[in-house]
């Protein structure tokens, strides 16, 4: 029922199709490693790496119904991300295109709710690529897109590795077989990210915060 809602959610969205410029259908949102839907949570356990603040449990990622993302992107439809951080939290315009799962626009926001920046990535910044060329083991590629943010743009370029297309990995959540991909940045910075089909992600290293799935509940 769950994929059957989505794609009705989509053909409306979409005027009844799934192309390059909306949310695609392509695949069983239950089956893909970044299972999108309407009402979705996902719970972690964020760590500072730096060790500065304190360990912040159940911090939530929701997913929010589709909408236009406006703006550069003004005709795109993406699901509206909702993610708490350790400190402040931020809205994230993302969601499935094809095989690939991106992201358009990031909002950043303080603890008070307040914004404090806006990221736009041109044409997308990529999330994880599901395609069957990029989830085999030592799968390598780049992906170059242009970043706005605070007024200036710049390019970026990031490359990708496919570490293990079956790693085991236990999380709070539970014990999980995962997809283990590494993105490394212009800068040289390298993060770790384990995603586990009709899950998501269980685990993210590397960043500015550190996280550790503790439960997930499906959407809609």
């Amino acid at each position: 029922m769950r994929s059957l809602a989505f794609l009705a959610l989509v053909m409306v969205a979409c005027g009844g199709s799934s192309s390059s410029d909306g949310i695609d259908a392509t695949l069983d949102p239950t089956m893909r490693y970044e299972p999108w839907s309407t009402g979705a949570v996902w719970s972690y356990k964020l760590t500072d790496p730096n060790g500065v603040l304190p360990v912040a449990l159940n911090k939530k990622v929701t997913v929010m119904a589709p909408r236009d993302v406006g703006g550069v992107h003004a005709g795109k439809m993406a699901f509206l991300v909702h993610a708490e951080q350790m400190k402040g939290s931020k809205d994230v315009y993302e969601g499935p295109v094809g095989y690939l799962d991106v992201r358009y626009q990031t909002v950043f926001f303080d603890d008070a709710g307040v914004v404090t920046g806006t990221d736009v990535d041109q044409p997308y910044r990529l999330r994880v690529d599901e395609s069957a060329a990029h989830t085999k083991n030592g799968a390598q590629w780049s992906e170059t897109y242009t970043e706005t943010s605070s007024g200036m743009t710049s390019t970026k370029t990031e490359q990708w590795l496919v570490v293990s297309d079956a790693e085991p990995i236990t999380v709070m959540a539970g014990s999980y077989t995962a997809l283990h991909v590494r993105r490394t940045s212009n800068g040289g910075r390298v993060q770790d990210y384990w995603y586990v089909r009709g899950v998501g992600k269980v685990k993210e290293t590397g960043g500015g915060q550190e996280e550790e799935l503790m439960s997930f509940t499906p959407g809609q």
